[in-house]
């Protein structure tokens, strides 16, 4: 009986490789140096979180563990230009996690999201970014980016409701740029994978 028992496992166990081994050649497809990732976690207490420094300013902020949503999350990402000179991002949620977002951050009211993404190098012919005290962006002092905590947005006393999340990035104009055009390039290559 042990000797059986011992034979089906071993099988199980090549059988979950031979498939792991599929789904990881599938990921590695999604892992092109044109795409970004945009990753949300919800702020956490000090006990048993992860400690992050967020923004220009590397504030101090817990988040759990695991992301509340990520780029597989989205229908897209889009630039927005402000009146005042100012710009943000603005993600737009799929169905299921649009609801998912709504409930999760009307029970969270007071906390905040905190936004990490990971997006393309610099090209090799661009020249560095001179950021400008007056639009909010960091002069460029270190070394190009290419990932940075973005955000920490407050929750409203109502939650996020219509399906989308728009902050204002830590981030300079072309960070922004490689940011949404890697989502978007990413979420499309995606859409195209499931059909």
């Amino acid at each position: 009986m042990k000797a059986r028992l011992f034979l089906f496992n071993n099988i199980l166990l090549a059988v979950a490789a031979i498939l792991g081994g599929g789904c990881a050649t599938g990921a590695t497809s999604m892992h092109d140096k044109d795409f970004a990732t945009m990753t949300i976690f919800m702020e956490g207490r000090a006990a048993d979180n992860l400690r992050v420094q967020v923004g220009w300013n590397k504030t101090p902020m817990y988040i759990e563990a695991e992301p509340a949503f990520t780029e597989d999350d989205l229908n897209k990402a889009a630039w927005v230009d402000n009146a005042d000179g100012t710009y943000e991002i603005q993600l737009t949620f799929r169905e299921e996690a649009a609801m998912k977002l709504q409930m999760d951050t009307i029970m969270q009211k007071g906390r905040h999201l905190v936004i990490f993404s990971a997006f393309p190098p610099e090209g090799p012919n661009k020249e560095p970014q001179k950021g400008a005290p007056a639009t909010g962006e960091k002069p460029a002092t270190e070394l190009p980016r290419s990932s940075a905590w973005l955000a920490a947005v407050l929750i409203p006393q109502n939650g996020f409701s219509g399906g989308s999340l728009r902050f204002k990035p830590d981030a300079s104009h072309e960070e922004v740029e490689r940011i949404v055009l890697g989502v978007n390039k990413r979420l499309t290559a995606m859409h195209k994978m499931e059909r």
